[in-house]
């Protein structure tokens, strides 16, 4: 069985993290580490893990629309009734 061998996070690796976390802002750990691989950077997965709380690097949230939809119906709008239900 062979060992694996993982690069150590240095300067070079660490700019790299860095230029893929603000190229992909809603990465975790997990797709990190798959885009640090496809870029031929073999970090361990801990340390990466790591890496990234350390420097505060988290992913962005995904977006989703308000449950509110609209303005109120006393500030001028719809109430949250769709225009077609009118």
């Amino acid at each position: 069985m062979t060992s694996r061998r993982y690069q150590v996070i240095d300067e070079h690796v660490a700019a790299e993290i860095e230029r893929l976390h603000k190229q992909h802002p809603k990465l975790g750990h997990h797709g990190m580490l798959e885009a640090l691989r496809q870029a031929d950077f073999h970090i361990d997965p801990r340390e990466l893990e790591h890496f990234m709380k350390k420097h505060r690097m988290k992913p962005e949230p995904p977006w989703r629309p308000s449950p509110l939809r609209g303005l109120p119906t006393w500030l001028g709008g719809l109430g949250g009734r769709d225009r077609r239900s009118q």
